[in-house]
């Protein structure tokens, strides 16, 4: 009889869309630059791109994704905060805070082209093969046309009919966004198509794995590694980045 009351239980639960518990396992741990205020983290065609923030000390860098060594970087302008990172079409799309402006370079030269403007602030960035996707630091996320940076659409993200808020770094996988909610250490995977929350990915003990001493700050970065299927995970200021395996 017990046994039945848990299953109509999960049944019940499942039916009414409740987010999932993920969990995962730790494969492996790599060297972090301590000195990093992770924004952005992107696997691109087996390359690894990272932007930090910091007016005066926003870099954009290439990460070696065997070792986390900087094998380059570039600052930006002083006046800039860095935020989230996207490569889409051989194009390295880089946020700002508050300046409303997203700064588009060259991947392998970190080449300046273009700029593209934008209302409100920029917190994290990634796309769907067709769109960048952003988020501002509320629940809502903006669709965005690559071309011209116009808005196509926006999508509220609810847990049970509760707005989510503070979404930071986006990591767009089959259908579903990652989105750290910042100075949480835990990450939402939410449905692209009606902003729902599917699941709830609880990392607080990454933390407790840190050396110390360390000024670790927000748990921020997600890439996936198309290699591996893997979640690289980092935080500002961290001294390590996790490789994770995700499971439900």
């Amino acid at each position: 009889m017990k046994r039945l009351l848990i299953l109509a239980a999960a049944v019940f639960l499942s039916a009414c869309g409740k987010p999932a518990t993920l969990g995962y396992k730790v494969a492996g741990t790599k060297p972090h630059d301590a000195e990093s205020y992770t924004q952005g983290l992107e696997f691109s065609e087996g390359r690894l791109f990272e932007s930090s923030g910091g007016y005066g000390s926003s870099t954009l860098r290439e990460v070696d994704p065997a070792n986390g060594a900087v094998l380059r970087k570039r600052p930006m302008a002083k006046h800039v905060f860095a935020e989230g990172i996207t490569v889409f079409n051989n194009e390295l799309f880089v946020l700002t805070w508050k300046e409303k402006t997203c700064y588009v370079l060259e991947p392998g030269t970190f080449k300046f082209l273009r700029t593209h403007d934008y209302q409100g602030e920029g917190w994290g960035l990634t796309h769907d093969g067709t769109q960048l996707i952003m988020s501002d630091g509320s629940n809502t996320l903006r669709f965005i046309d690559p071309k011209t940076f116009a808005v196509i659409k926006t999508l509220k993200v609810l847990d049970g009919g509760r707005p989510v808020e503070r979404l930071n770094e986006l990591e767009y996988v089959d259908g579903a966004i990652f989105a750290n909610i910042y100075q949480e250490d835990r990450i939402a995977r939410i449905s692209a198509e009606t902003g729902k929350v599917t699941g709830w990915l609880d990392l607080s003990a990454l933390r407790k794995q840190l050396p110390k001493p360390n000024r670790a700050e927000a748990l921020n970065g997600i890439a996936r590694d198309p290699a591996t299927g893997r979640f690289l995970i980092a935080g500002k200021l961290w001294p390590l980045s996790f490789e994770i395996e995700i499971t439900d």
